[in-house]
């Protein structure tokens, strides 16, 4: 479920050693002694990613040809007010995150994705060569966003400023993934987050029914990114 987005790909990344068995690891963070994620320049030939001409108008048309689900009229999941959040460090994507305790964890090396019904929050580690900034997220990363997520919808692309550092907050809906028993899709709110520091980019994706209260929670896990390494 973890996404990854290429849109920068100008730089590789290389991670220092291999992880074997990531499922199941304890709660608090991955495998003690993991090398963290290093990010190294890439050869031009290596670079495969096309930036639309600076001020170029972005296509937010979903190429996954749907149409956007309706909203639920009592839209479920609101996170509780007395959900427990514990910190998650990762040794290899080099950052700490709280995110909320119990919910099912997948990690993929620097990657991360929790998932409770409904909600699902990741974090995914990618190399730069730049911060992001307002417009390149809307020149690269709206178009990329749009060919992947069924339905998708821009609601908002803006500057902010984190604990961590600044960051470029990414608003948008899409539909969900269909229920493997019923086939249902919910429309989704999404915020993705994206920090820099040192040639990494980090992507924080939040993504809960659309309509649902839960503004809070997004503040709380998004200022509790920290670089590590």
């Amino acid at each position: 479920m973890i996404h990854r987005l290429k849109s920068r790909a100008a730089h590789t990344c290389a991670l220092g050693l291999v992880l074997a068995g990531t499922l199941g690891v304890a709660f608090g963070g991955n495998s003690a002694g993991a090398a963290p994620i290093t990010c190294t320049s890439a050869t031009p030939a290596e670079t495969t990613a096309t930036v639309p001409p600076t001020g170029a108008t972005p296509s937010t048309e979903a190429i996954p040809t749907q149409a956007p689900v309706g909203q639920e009229q009592n839209p479920p999941g609101d996170i509780p007010d007395n959900q427990a959040f514990v910190p998650y460090a990762s040794a290899d994507g080099g950052y700490t995150i709280s995110m909320p305790e119990g919910w099912a964890r997948q990690e993929d090396g620097p990657n991360v994705t929790f998932s409770d019904k409904l909600h699902v929050f990741s974090v995914e580690i990618t190399c730069a060569d730049a911060p992001p900034t307002v417009e390149s997220a809307k020149n690269v990363d709206v178009p990329a966003l749009a060919q992947k997520e069924p339905a998708f919808a821009l609601v908002d692309v803006t500057a902010v400023d984190l604990p961590a550092g600044p960051a470029v907050l990414i608003k948008y809906q899409a539909n969900s993934a269909p229920d493997e028993v019923t086939g249902k899709q919910i429309r989704l709110d999404v915020e993705r987050y994206e920090l820099f520091k040192d040639g990494k980019l980090a992507a924080i994706s939040l993504r809960v029914p659309a309509g649902s209260d839960n503004v809070d929670v997004s503040n709380m896990i998004s200022r509790s990114f920290q670089w590590t390494a």
